[in-house]
């Protein structure tokens, strides 16, 4: 074998080792959202009538998915924390608490949720309580065979704090009288996801909520805290009144005594 023969084996050989290096090195994300979107995923089955399953899109889970569709549309890291970017404000990730929820009718009669805003909350081990601010109108209709939508909750609380802290040790997502049937109607489910918080870089831009949407969430700051001022103003003069009275009342008896005197 010729010295250039040799020299060119030795070069491919190389090559293929060097690939399939790479080849061990590259990182799976679809397998990696996977495995992230099923740890945040939780699901009850209801006397095998009817299931309830519901993601919680975490930080974590947002990362995944950013990171898997990166990786599929060979976005470049500029490309893809744009998208990551509109990707929390399109799906309103920076101001909401989002849950991805399905109903499943498995076999009885359809579902039909009852009084939905009223059943449907997100609880805390606080027993702090938080009620969907908006959510999919089709939890509302009735299930054949089964719905997916997302319930939006709070994510801020009215003074600017994340709901969920360093200190929340599981939310639960709880559910009543999905089903209109007699037998059915009283059971509960409830969805708990332990240890839900992963701090996220809120001075980073993709967590900065829209200027239009910050100037709305400080106007009815504003109505607010005027209610509260017109309750206190209403409680003042009622307290005014009880000292001009209790006063009143005072010089009268005075009156008495010197009178009796």
């Amino acid at each position: 074998m010729s010295y250039r023969k040799v020299l060119l084996f030795v070069t491919v050989c190389i090559l293929l080792v060097f690939l399939q290096a790479g080849a061990w090195a590259k990182v799976d994300y679809d397998r990696i959202y996977r495995d992230t979107l099923a740890k945040w995923t939780r699901t009850q089955t209801v006397r095998d009538t009817f299931s309830v399953e519901a993601v919680y899109w975490s930080e974590e889970l947002v990362q995944a998915w950013v990171a898997k569709y990166g990786s599929e549309n060979l976005l470049s890291s500029e490309e893809e924390e744009a998208y990551h970017r509109d990707y929390l404000q399109r799906e309103g990730l920076n101001r909401y608490l989002v849950f991805e929820v399905t109903l499943r009718k498995l076999k009885g009669p359809a579902l039909y949720p009852m009084d939905f805003t009223q059943n449907t909350y997100l609880v805390d081990d606080k027993g702090n309580k938080w009620y969907p601010v908006k959510y999919d109108p089709g939890f509302e209709e009735k299930i054949h065979r089964e719905f997916t939508g997302k319930i939006y909750f709070a994510r801020f609380d009215k003074e600017g704090n994340p709901i969920i802290n360093q200190d929340t040790e599981y939310i639960a997502l709880h559910f009543a009288k999905i089903s209109i049937s007699p037998s059915l109607i009283s059971e509960e489910v409830l969805l708990r996801w332990d240890k839900p918080y992963l701090p996220p870089d809120y001075s980073k831009p993709e967590w900065r909520p829209l200027l239009e949407e910050e100037i709305l969430r400080l106007e009815e700051r504003i109505k607010e805290l005027e209610f509260q001022k017109e309750n206190l103003e209403e409680q003042k003069k009622r307290i005014e009144a009880k000292i001009e009275e209790l006063q009143q009342r005072i010089k009268e008896l005075e009156a008495q005594k010197s009178a009796q005197s």
